[in-house]
């Protein structure tokens, strides 16, 4: 993944507890310190916005309960691959 482009990821454990031990903006403003942009994999969409709101840098959603946009990103990469286009194609998610 992301090594591959000269980067590291970082995980944060449930001890970080962003918005219940751990104010989402001091988060926010830690890991802007210390990082480049922060993609972020938590359940609350609102999570996510006030991490972005909070934070010096890029924040990009990995996930949330709201929607799973690089989710979303990877499959398209894949159909344009496999089929050369998206033109009129009709997809359908279930789960």
């Amino acid at each position: 993944g992301v090594h591959l482009l000269g980067g590291h990821a970082l995980c944060l454990g449930a001890e970080v507890g962003i918005g219940v031990r751990e104010a989402t903006k001091d988060v926010a403003r830690v890991l802007a310190g210390y990082n480049d942009l922060i993609m972020a994999r938590l359940f609350a969409h609102e999570d996510v916005l006030e991490l972005a709101r909070y934070s010096s840098v890029p924040v990009i959603n990995g996930l949330t309960d709201h929607n799973h946009p690089c989710q979303l990103l990877a499959d398209a990469f894949t159909i344009v691959e496999q089929r050369g286009a998206l033109d009129g194609l009709k997809v359908v998610y279930v789960g």
